[in-house]
């Protein structure tokens, strides 16, 4: 039997996912200043459907997505560096289906801050929060099929391929953009869960328990490390 989910909107997520290396911050108004400074690195865009560079640009598209949030429908994390307190990136929810109990998921990082756990460490918390608390039946992710760094990253999160939607999307430039499914379903999580775990805890001192959430909730509704 499937278990009730305690999904309604996104709006019940928590203002904060604490990790080791990354904090992530529900979006607010005050970090778009530090999300436009990074993103006028064009490297962040090469493989997405639109060029963020241009600081106007992007300030639309974040006050867009803090209109999705306000509606309930996504939920959008400012990526933080734990130790030193500054933006180093985004990600978000969104395709909520709550009759159907799913998501996708994305996100980017400033070129700086690739290949350092940082994406892995992001993504662990909201998987987590997906399967366990808001007991989700399935996160999706899509990418360019010409993505390359970015499917071998899903394959070794442990998402799963499910095939190509072609022709997904028309691009600025008036090419067509075939792009690769990747899944991760409840019943894979425990698995996955483990996995990422031995990813996330290059620090080997903590003491975590793989049976409990990685999670708990304090009095700041923020969710830390057990």
């Amino acid at each position: 039997m499937v278990k009730m989910s305690t999904l309604h909107s996104f709006q019940q997520i928590p203002a904060v996912l604490e990790g080791k290396k990354v904090r992530l911050c529900a979006l607010q108004e005050s970090h778009f200043g530090d999300l436009i400074a990074l993103g006028l690195d064009k490297r962040i865009w090469t493989h997405y459907p639109f060029d963020f560079s241009a600081a106007d640009r992007h300030l639309r598209h974040l006050c867009e997505i803090m209109d999705q949030v306000k509606m309930g429908v996504c939920q959008a994390f400012t990526v933080f560096h734990a130790r030193h307190h500054f933006p180093v990136g985004m990600t978000r929810l969104f395709h909520l289906n709550r009759e159907h109990r799913q998501c996708e998921t994305g996100s980017w990082l400033a070129p700086a801050y690739w290949e350092n756990g940082m994406n892995t460490e992001a993504k662990f918390l909201l998987l987590d929060y997906c399967f366990e608390a808001l007991q989700l039946l399935r996160v999706q992710f899509r990418t360019d099929t010409r993505n390359i760094p970015s499917r071998r990253s899903l394959e070794k999160l442990g998402a799963q391929f499910e095939g190509i939607i072609r022709k997904e999307r028309v691009l600025e430039n008036g090419t067509v953009r075939d792009a690769a499914l990747y899944s991760i379903i409840d019943s894979e999580w425990p698995a996955v869960r483990t996995g990422l775990l031995q990813k996330v805890m290059v620090w080997k001192a903590m003491d975590l328990h793989l049976n409990q959430p990685f999670w708990k909730e304090d009095a700041s509704s923020s969710y830390v490390y057990p």
